[in-house]
């Protein structure tokens, strides 16, 4: 077994990967820097560098930490983070009793709780020899709620969703077909036809195909047929239930002119922000938007549109080339491992910097609704930056062990 560290039959670093993520670091720093030079709140930029301190060394414990003791306690470690997120609901601080306050530190254990979810998925997928036969063997899922739930009451559903999402993209790569996925996620599915006739018709045939081919038992098709009916049905309460503001966001997605000087002025700036970039941008802290503090939310769920705005199609060319080939170097590290375990572990780093780059470059252009997901290593936000640095160092040391099985 190998110990904390050991150089015996370690691959050198990925330096395409090491590269990439290099210049997201820096450009990161350059655009927290650049969006708050109009911040009334005084060193922000500078406890963005400290968190950044903290960030490398999570990212270096990363890289040496043994992955097979990290997949031993990877459960003690989620249900710790299940804790720290019911302690959070009842202490936290913030609009929405997202942080805890430790000192001089501002945590956001929901942040954190990204990591430990993608560890325990990957710590329970990879404990399975064989592809399940059967779907009650995929309930496991279900032990992903908690967390989640408790993510959402806070209330943080953007970031619940993203969670869901992550976990699900980690059972695509173990294996699972689409029609696996389909049923686990098939309330969800069910909420969402709901809306529409047709769409709920639709929804209706393909769960029927998937029941039929799979020769599930009666008692299958009543919960999954009668299960989802009720949850369509209950949809329109679920909708009531959500906060105005989560409501506000949905409905601004589909038409943000409907309410320019409030829900929708975030969205529309951004749009303006990001068009008046143009080709080469308007200069490094020259952007208009951002200068006449048009811009809301510059430093964190927006930052990405004063990149644009400064650095136009180019700098955000570099930016999102430099995303990409960070992604592509994680699945292939995640292909290459022998460790079902670290395989995982990697997949779901790929899932992690994949959904918070769509969504959050997304909502900046308007195709995706505003959620505030950040931007991995770019937005504002010290939880985030070293949580995902950790796992970055996992992917690294995951490349470099790949032999081990």
């Amino acid at each position: 077994m190998r110990g904390v560290i050991d150089l015996i039959g370690r691959d050198r670093p990925d330096a395409v990967f090491l590269i990439a993520l290099l210049v997201l670091f820096l450009i990161g720093l350059a655009a927290v820097y650049s969006a708050s030079t109009v911040i009334s709140e005084s060193g922000l930029f500078g406890k963005q560098l400290t968190w950044s301190i903290i960030g490398l060394i999570a990212f270096l414990v990363g890289t040496i930490i043994s992955l097979r003791r990290l997949e031993e306690i990877s459960p003690i470690i989620y249900v710790f983070i299940c804790l720290l997120l019911l302690v959070t609901l009842f202490i936290g601080s913030g609009p929405a009793n997202r942080w805890l306050i430790i000192g001089p530190l501002h945590l956001q254990p929901s942040e954190i709780a990204k990591a430990g979810l993608i560890l325990m998925t990957a710590w329970w997928l990879a404990s399975q020899k064989v592809r399940p036969r059967k779907f009650g063997e995929t309930l496991i899922f279900l032990t992903v709620i908690p967390v989640v739930l408790l993510v959402a009451v806070q209330p943080d559903l953007g970031t619940a969703v993203s969670m869901l999402l992550i976990v699900l993209a980690m059972f695509v790569w173990a294996g699972y077909g689409v029609g696996w996925i389909i049923l686990l996620v098939s309330p969800i599915l069910a909420a969402v036809s709901s809306m529409n006739i047709l769409l709920w018709l639709g929804f209706m045939i393909i769960l029927t195909i998937i029941l039929y081919r799979r020769k599930y038992p009666i008692p299958m098709w009543i919960v999954f047929m009668g299960g989802n009916s009720i949850v369509a049905a209950l949809t329109p309460t679920a909708w009531n239930m959500l906060k105005p503001y989560q409501q506000s966001r949905l409905i601004t997605f589909l038409n943000p002119s409907n309410d320019p000087h409030g829900s929708g002025w975030n969205i529309i700036q951004s749009e303006v922000a990001v068009g008046s970039g143009g080709l080469s941008g308007q200069g490094f802290l020259q952007g208009a938007q951002k200068e006449l503090a048009f811009l809301p939310a510059r430093h964190t769920d927006f930052v990405f549109s004063v990149w644009a705005e400064e650095t136009g199609f180019i700098g955000c060319l570099i930016l999102l080339t430099a995303f990409f080939i960070l992604f592509w170097r994680i699945v292939i590290a995640a292909r290459k491992s022998v460790n079902p375990f670290n395989s995982l572990v990697a997949a779901g780093a790929a899932a992690y910097i994949g959904i918070h780059v769509f969504v959050n470059v997304g909502m900046t252009l308007g195709i995706m609704p505003v959620t505030g997901l950040p931007l991995p290593l770019i937005s504002y936000g010290g939880t985030q930056l070293v949580t995902v640095l950790f796992l970055f160092g996992l992917v690294l040391n995951a490349g470099m062990y790949w032999r081990e099985v």
